[in-house]
């Protein structure tokens, strides 16, 4: 039997960890011990701990809550090594996960990342630790393969996993789309604390203007519905509140204002017409501005390798420039991005990254 860790500490890798365990499942008797939300839990994941104790994002708000998450490193560390498994899989997460594969590496556990660390964004001399600690790599966006090959790193393309998860909702994409903006302000807490009520405030400012415009908030999984809507009816908020079908609800809209990072994906496999946004501490990102070295923050636009989102973030990102961004997706300028989003399409490669990934897991181990 084979003894897997697996770690995923925020709400889109416990999606590709269940995938990914499934698929694993499939070709060999395992028991698996690690971090995970729910839908790790449904697919037989004995937690450590949650991902929920986890999901932070940002310099300063990670600083506010270090000796909890001290408390939890620890304690994972602990139950790892414990469980001397036969390969330890950690997803996305790097800077949770790049401290334990330290550990884990010198105990003598294979490890391998699936989900590559934004290397290739910022903090590039990373690249050394891993070189020393893992075993090999999973990238899922297809630019990082040539990062790591140029740095002497095992590393390979196996696919983005979101194009079999949503190939069911965009084999079958309505032909006309809803009148409506579906607002997606992450899956964090404050991520939603920051995005959602320039959201809603830009949505009654559209609707001022066409009463006929629906908005619709989408729950991501690892939220509380009942909190967010709370949050929602505080602003005024009188559309829909999405938890449950969450991709054709996205799908049935005729845009999307998003939170920056998967979701971006998400939108663009839709064919949704979409304008990232997103806002930190401005600690957080004057230190960001300093240390990132890349052109753009969206997903959607690094896999495109031009600006095919909007991006509003920070300062920028106003109620009054996404209430005239948000008109013009529903318009004419919704139908050109949804021509480059097709480029995006087309470069997250075929399905089959979840099957690919358990593949090259099991040969890391001799399986």
């Amino acid at each position: 039997m084979l003894r897997l860790f697996l770690s995923a500490t925020e709400t889109s890798a416990d999606q590709l960890g269940a995938n990914l365990l499934a698929q694993l499942q499939e070709r060999t008797p395992l028991e698996v011990v690690g971090v995970g939300g729910e839908r790790l839990r449904v697919a037989g994941l004995k937690p450590v701990a949650w991902a929920e104790e986890l999901s932070l994002m940002g310099l300063v708000e990670v600083l506010g809550d270090l000796p909890r998450l001290w408390r939890v490193f620890r304690r994972v560390k602990r139950e790892a090594l414990a469980f001397q498994p036969d390969v330890a899989v950690l997803i996305d997460g790097p800077d949770f996960h790049l401290p334990l594969s330290r550990h884990l590496a010198r105990a003598g556990i294979p490890v391998v990342l699936y989900v590559s660390p934004q290397l290739w964004a910022w903090r590039p001399w990373r690249v050394r630790h891993i070189r020393q600690r893992v075993r090999k790599v999973l990238c899922i966006l297809p630019f990082e393969v040539a990062f790591y090959q140029e740095h002497g790193v095992d590393a390979c393309f196996v696919g983005h996993p979101l194009v079999d998860e949503l190939a069911p909702v965009a084999a079958s994409l309505p032909v006309e789309r809803e009148h409506a903006i579906a607002l997606l302000p992450g899956s964090r807490r404050h991520e939603v604390r920051a995005l959602l009520p320039i959201m809603v405030a830009a949505l009654q400012r559209l609707q001022q203007e066409d009463p006929s415009i629906l908005g619709k908030i989408i729950v991501a999984p690892g939220l509380s519905a009942a909190e967010l809507g709370g949050i929602a009816g505080g602003l005024g908020f009188s559309g829909q509140l999405v938890r449950g079908d969450e991709y054709q609800q996205i799908a049935s809209c005729g845009a999307a204002w998003v939170a920056s990072g998967t979701a971006t994906l998400v939108c663009a496999l839709l064919d949704v017409p979409m304008v990232v946004t997103y806002r930190v501490h401005p600690i957080t990102y004057a230190l960001a501005k300093r240390l990132v070295k890349i052109p753009y923050v969206g997903l959607v636009n690094l896999v495109a390798g031009e600006l095919v989102a909007p991006e509003l973030l920070q300062d920028s990102l106003t109620v009054d420039r996404l209430a005239q961004v948000g008109g013009q997706l529903l318009a004419q300028e919704g139908e050109r991005q949804r021509r480059k989003l097709a480029v995006v399409r087309q470069r997250l490669g075929p399905g089959g990254a979840s099957q690919r990934a358990a593949e090259e897991i099991l040969r890391v181990v001799g399986r």
